[in-house]
């Protein structure tokens, strides 16, 4: 935590003191000099000085409840935890819902390894505190507490709460990420411990190989749960999935083809087997088959962005861009920073001549594609992807 992320609480929390000092003390106007020394040294860097103006303070003002907090963050930030906690203490007692100190605290108990004395301070001050950067420390310092109990639970709860308001912070999205890792991981033991034989165990040993690109043993392990529970709901679309993933020739177009149907047959509501099917039906060269499943997808699911781009290169290879530029418009609309969103797009505006549109879109999509490519890389090495989210072939011309 930064110094001066911590000054602009000080600055914060001078500004309210002084204006309920206006109205509580007679001696304010000499008190309001303290302050603005004590601002000024904090943005000089002088903690001595600053210590020194917020000490003469308490001796004007004893129940200044504002100077003591101020204290206890420059102790705070000198790693001085005891004096720290005597200051925060002092402020509490003389105004308890000075939620910002109660947060520090909090975070002190913690760093003099009084976890049991923090938790309590940090949950009671994380729904008040205001302060973005301090709310998400209170939030990382109480996971951390939650975490050293196992109680991964709550530690979700806490992220909900950072993440309605900081979802772009890179600690929180870390944290979010380490925790829902090993709240899986809980789960998964738990599993491997009650139904060390269940199809659900050979449906995550399928989704393991499948990421470290072992297509036929996953295929496997799908077959296998499939064996023990026919009724798994999404058995039959993840073993097409996988089956494609291995192989796209016309032997495994079939297989997959089965998989997929079965997959309707069980739910006809199912928009993403539905749009599969048009993907082999792409792969076969039969554009015309594949925009008619494109089609009976979007009926069923008007927000399935891939079938949307689907039924756009459809239409563009058939000669019918003007029908094209709709479906990858409204995919457009669904998801802003899909790359291929925006190179079928150019191929549609060429074939209407509309050389400028195309331009602007082949531009967006070089963008998006150089910005993609490392988060690309990284999450592929993590994650496997969709096998059946658009792309852009490499055969294709950029």
């Amino acid at each position: 935590m930064s110094k001066g992320f911590l000054w602009h609480i000080f600055l914060a929390s001078c500004l309210m003191a002084g204006n309920r000092l206006s109205a509580q003390t007679s001696n304010w106007p000499e008190i309001q000099q303290h302050y603005k020394r004590a601002q000024e040294a904090l943005e000089a860097k002088q903690d001595a000085v600053a210590i020194k103006e917020f000490r003469e303070i308490v001796r004007l003002d004893p129940k200044n409840a504002s100077a003591h907090a101020n204290l206890g963050v420059i102790a705070f930030t000198q790693k001085d935890y005891a004096q720290a906690a005597k200051e925060f203490r002092a402020a509490l007692r003389l105004q308890p819902s000075l939620w910002n100190a109660k947060a520090f605290l909090g975070m002190t108990e913690l760093r003099l390894g009084n976890g049991h004395e923090a938790r309590p301070l940090l949950e009671e001050a994380l729904g008040h505190v205001e302060d973005a950067k301090l709310r998400t420390q209170t939030g990382m310092d109480l996971i951390t507490l939650y975490h050293e109990s196992n109680d991964l639970d709550h530690s979700v709860d806490v992220l909900r709460t950072l993440g309605r308001a900081s979802s772009d912070e890179p600690a929180t999205l870390y944290v979010a990420y380490r925790t829902y890792s090993d709240l899986a991981a809980q789960q998964l033991a738990k599993l491997a411990l009650v139904a060390p034989e269940s199809a659900q165990i050979h449906l995550i040993l399928a989704q393991a190989q499948a990421s470290q690109d072992d297509f036929p043993g996953a295929i496997a392990q799908y077959r296998k749960a499939l064996e023990i529970d026919p009724s798994l709901p999404g058995i039959h679309f993840q073993l097409g999935q996988m089956i494609l993933a291995n192989s796209t020739d016309e032997p495994a177009r079939q297989q997959a083809e089965k998989e997929f149907k079965l997959a309707l047959a069980a739910d006809p509501n199912d928009a993403h087997s539905e749009y599969m099917l048009g993907e082999i039906e792409w792969l076969r060269s039969n554009a015309e088959g594949a925009l008619k499943h494109d089609e009976k997808a979007l009926a069923l699911q008007p927000t399935l962005l891939d079938a949307h781009i689907a039924a756009g290169k459809a239409l563009t290879s058939l000669g019918r861009p003007d029908e094209a530029l709709k479906h990858l418009l409204d995919a457009g609309r669904l998801d802003p920073q899909n790359e291929v969103t925006h190179y079928r797009l150019c191929q549609a505006y060429r074939r209407l001549g509309r050389m400028e549109d195309a331009e602007h879109e082949a531009a967006v999509f070089r963008t998006l594609r150089d910005s993609h490519a490392p988060v690309r890389a990284l999450y592929e090495q993590i994650q496997q992807r969709s096998v059946g989210q658009q792309t852009v072939d490499p055969n294709e011309p950029k």
